[in-house]
């Protein structure tokens, strides 16, 4: 019987990357990338770790070393990122017939067919080559009999300097010399609370987790443990995921750049996240059958100045129509807020989510299908040709003071043309 074989590609320090293929001066610089409202490190370069950066650091506290060292500091900018993602997986869906787009930075690929007739570890060090080649992103690639395995492959390519970017556990006797080295923290699976219950139990290596004998194992781990264990073994019993299986809700929120006590600006919010919720929901082809929206101040701190509420709303009939759903949130709000409060964060969540190819509509709704269908796809269309909020609805406002800070965020280069980068000769 013919062994599973997998691998898992990488991308490397992925939003630092990103900003790099389009601004050299980056390049073998330390650069720290920030999460939502510019709070703390999310992404750094191999420069920035080596000065002592580490991940979820407050942006407050590497300041000094920041001006010490030259760190280039740069907020989140996810269309960007977004874009580049989708760039990568399209080159590894190209080149592989069965992928799994794990999330933005990481897809799998089911190498178990091709290894007969292919050396797949050549054709992954041509995948790392050609990924560059084609967007900028340096990826590690690693190679393995389970996905569990392959994670730890790709863990050691990356922090190995492995040439080609590229390691294989191509044997017994390779697997077991990495899993004695390998701590059992960075074991795909495994969290904090469990490290800590392998660690009183003497579990500091993969290999140790391995070798637990088997009446302990069953007694004192769920199925999905012994599932990470059967794994590190080389038994593959995680397979490969439909990674264009849609969504079955849809969520969009944020905090805001400042607490907001009047409603208006919550209103212009919420409208732009509900615009942005029908955007997904449209480009997976479904439709909502309810929302709900929730409003909340801090959660944190004296009980008379918290406040956290949410409501659900069921539709008529489902749809997909962003003038709709924008509505029936904003009508929702009224009923959520509150005077007196300091809000810091508004969302949405599309649920009851169906195929828009069996959608029924209301006894009066028919006539108007094809005409909101023609709408929004003509929106869609522009806004994906030109950027994002080109053509928007009035009720998402304008100046959009009220969104999160990102004082320090670059260009979106690919998606809008009024922020295509100059060339000067």
């Amino acid at each position: 019987m013919q062994s599973t074989m997998f691998a898992l590609v990488d991308c490397n320090n992925f939003y630092v990357s990103c900003e790099r293929v389009f601004n050299p001066k980056l390049h073998n610089r330390p650069v720290v990338v920030l999460s939502n409202n510019d709070g703390c490190a999310v992404s750094r370069s191999n420069e920035a770790k080596q000065l002592g950066v580490a991940m979820g650091e407050p942006l407050f506290k590497i300041r000094d070393l920041a001006r010490q060292h030259n760190i280039a500091i740069l907020s989140s900018n996810f269309a960007l990122y977004g874009d580049l993602s989708a760039r990568v997986m399209n080159v590894i869906m190209e080149s592989f017939p069965e992928v799994e787009v794990y999330s933005i930075d990481e897809a799998f690929i089911d190498l178990t067919t091709m290894q007969d007739n292919f050396d797949i570890y050549k054709t992954c060090e041509e995948l790392v080559r050609k990924i560059e080649r084609y967007t900028g992103i340096p990826v590690s690639v690693g190679i393995a009999r389970s996905k569990t395995l392959a994670k730890v492959a790709n863990h050691i390519a990356k922090r190995k300097n492995i040439p080609g970017r590229v390691f294989f556990l191509a044997s017994d006797q390779i697997t077991d010399t990495v899993l004695k080295e390998f701590n059992v923290r960075d074991v795909w699976g495994i969290g904090r609370k469990l490290e800590k219950r392998l660690q009183a139990m003497g579990v500091k290596t993969a290999d140790n987790l391995i070798n637990l004998p088997e009446p302990i194992v069953k007694s004192s781990f769920n199925i999905v443990v012994q599932r990470t264990i059967a794994e590190l073994k080389g038994e593959s019993c995680i397979a490969l995921q439909d990674s264009a299986a849609n969504k079955q809700q849809i969520m969009i929120s944020r905090s805001f750049g400042y607490r907001i006590t009047t409603i208006e600006p919550i209103h212009e919010a919420l409208a732009t996240y509900a615009s942005m919720a029908c955007v997904k929901l449209r480009k997976q082809n479904s439709v909502a059958g309810g929302l709900y929206i929730f409003l909340h101040t801090g959660l944190h701190g004296v009980a008379a100045t918290v406040y956290v509420n949410s409501l659900y709303i069921k539709l008529d009939a489902p749809s997909f129509d962003t003038r709709l759903i924008v509505q029936t949130a904003k009508d929702g709000l009224q009923k959520l807020f509150r005077p007196g409060y300091r809000y810091k964060k508004v969302g949405i969540i599309l649920c009851d989510l169906s195929s828009s190819s069996t959608m029924q509509t209301d006894l009066f709704g028919h006539d108007n299908l094809e005409h909101t269908q023609e709408l929004m796809n003509l929106v869609d269309n522009i806004n994906k040709k030109l950027g994002k909020f080109t053509v928007q609805f009035a009720a998402a406002g304008l100046k959009k003071d009220w969104r999160m800070h990102a004082a320090y965020r670059s260009n979106n280069f690919t998606a809008n043309s009024l922020q295509l980068p100059e060339v000067k000769c």
